[in-house]
C-alpha cells in the first residue's frame, strides 16, 4: 500500500506479557497505556498487572476486544485516556467486561488544558452511565473533592517505579544536573534551567531545550526523546535531579532518581515524601518560579545527599506497600471505597 510521507502507520499494540498467546489463564485484569505518556506507562508497568501499551483504541478495537475476550478477562483498566478509549469502553460494556481508568491529571490541568478537561468530562459521563464502573486518581485529596462535588473518585496512588539495571554514562568533569522535564508550562523548565545558572560550573542536561535565547550563558547539554530504559540511566548518572514543576499527581521521576542513588529536588505540589517531614524538608522547595530559591534548596540536598537517599528508599518501601493495597482493591471492589 503506497503512503505519503505525511501518513504514519498505525503501531501494533505492545504486550507486557510477550504475546496473546503466553497470557496467563489465572489474570483476570488487564490494563492499557499508551506507549508515548512515558509517566503513565511507568506506573501502569508498576502496578503489576498486565500492560498492553496502544496508541489508538479506535484502530486496534477489533483485536483487543477479540483477544481480550477470548482470554477470559474480567476487568480492564484504562491508565490515562488514550485516543478512542470512550468508544473501547461502550464495547466492553456491551459484552460484559467491567471497564474502569485511572487519571493521572490535576485540577489544575483540567482548567488550563482544553484536552484534559474534556477527558475528564467525558470520563465522568461515562462513569454516571455505568458503562465505566469506577474511575480513580492519583493525586492525593483530589478524590475527595470530586466525590463531594458528586462525581464518585477513589483514590489509587502510583506504585515505586520497576527499574532496569542502568547502564551509567560518563559525563565527564563537574556538577552535572538533570532537567528531563518536557518543556511545557507545569513543567517549570526553563526556571529551573536559570537556577542551574546559579550553580557554579554547573552543566544542564536536558531532553530538549526551550527555546529562549536568554538561556544561551547557561551550559546545556540537549540529549534528545530516548528509549526509557536509556533515559533512566542518563537521569541516574547526574550529581542532582531537578524537578521543580507547578503540578504533579503523584510523580514517578523523583522516585526513580532515589532509585538510582541520585538525589532529586522536587516542589510541594504532591505527596511524595510528605510523610517524612525531614524527608520532605530536604527535598522539596517551596517557592517553584524562583530560581535563586532553587538554586538555594539543591546546594542544601547535595549536602545532604546521603541521608535523602536512604530516607527516600525507606520512604518508598512503605508507600509501595499501601499503592498495592489500593491498586488490589481498585480492580476487586465494585465499590473500591
Amino acid at each position: 500500500m503506497l503512503r505519503g510521507p505525511d501518513v504514519v502507520a498505525p503501531r501494533t499494540p505492545v504486550l507486557s506479557f510477550g504475546s496473546w498467546d503466553e497470557f496467563s489463564s489465572t489474570e483476570r485484569v488487564i490494563q492499557i497505556c499508551h506507549p508515548d505518556w512515558r509517566g503513565v506507562r511507568t506506573v501502569a508497568y508498576a502496578f503489576g498487572s498486565p500492560v498492553v501499551e496502544c496508541d489508538n483504541l479506535t484502530l486496534w478495537s477489533d483485536y483487543l476486544m477479540d483477544h481480550i475476550t477470548a482470554a477470559s478477562v474480567e476487568v480492564v483498566v484504562i491508565q490515562g485516556w488514550p485516543p478512542g478509549a470512550g468508544r473501547f469502553a461502550a464495547r466492553l460494556e456491551e459484552v460484559g467486561i467491567e471497564m474502569k481508568c485511572v487519571l493521572h491529571s490535576s485540577p489544575a490541568q483540567h482548567g488550563a488544558e482544553a484536552g484534559e478537561a474534556a477527558v475528564v468530562d467525558e470520563v465522568f459521563t461515562l462513569r454516571e452511565s455505568g458503562i465505566l464502573t469506577e474511575v480513580g486518581m492519583v493525586k492525593v485529596g483530589v478524590p475527595d473533592a470530586f466525590t463531594a462535588a458528586g462525581y464518585p473518585v477513589t483514590y489509587v496512588p502510583n506504585r515505586v517505579p520497576v527499574m532496569p539495571q542502568l547502564d551509567r554514562v560518563d559525563l565527564g568533569p563537574g556538577l552535572h544536573v538533570g532537567v528531563f522535564a518536557e518543556p511545557f508550562w507545569r513543567k517549570n523548565v526553563v526556571t529551573q534551567l536559570l537556577a542551574v545558572g546559579l550553580l557554579d560550573g554547573a552543566v544542564a542536561h536536558v531532553m530538549r531545550r526551550p527555546e529562549m535565547s536568554y538561556l544561551d550563558g547557561i551550559a546545556v547539554v540537549e540529549h534528545g526523546e530516548l528509549a526509557w530504559e536509556r533515559f533512566v540511566a542518563l537521569q541516574g548518572s547526574v550529581d542532582i535531579n531537578l524537578y521543580v514543576t507547578l503540578s504533579e499527581c503523584h510523580p514517578a521521576t523523583p522516585q526513580e532518581s532515589y532509585l538510582a542513588g541520585v538525589p532529586c529536588l522536587t516542589s510541594r505540589v504532591s505527596a511524595v515524601f510528605r510523610d517524612d517531614p525531614v524527608l520532605w524538608d530536604l527535598t522539596t522547595v517551596d517557592e517553584a518560579d524562583n530560581p535563586s530559591s532553587i538554586a538555594r534548596a539543591a546546594r542544601r540536598l547535595l549536602q545532604s545527599q546521603d541521608e535523602a537517599v536512604m530516607r527516600a528508599r525507606a520512604w518508598m518501601i512503605e508507600a509501595d506497600e499501601r499503592g498495592a493495597e489500593a491498586w488490589d482493591r481498585f480492580v476487586n471492589d465494585a465499590a473500591a471505597r
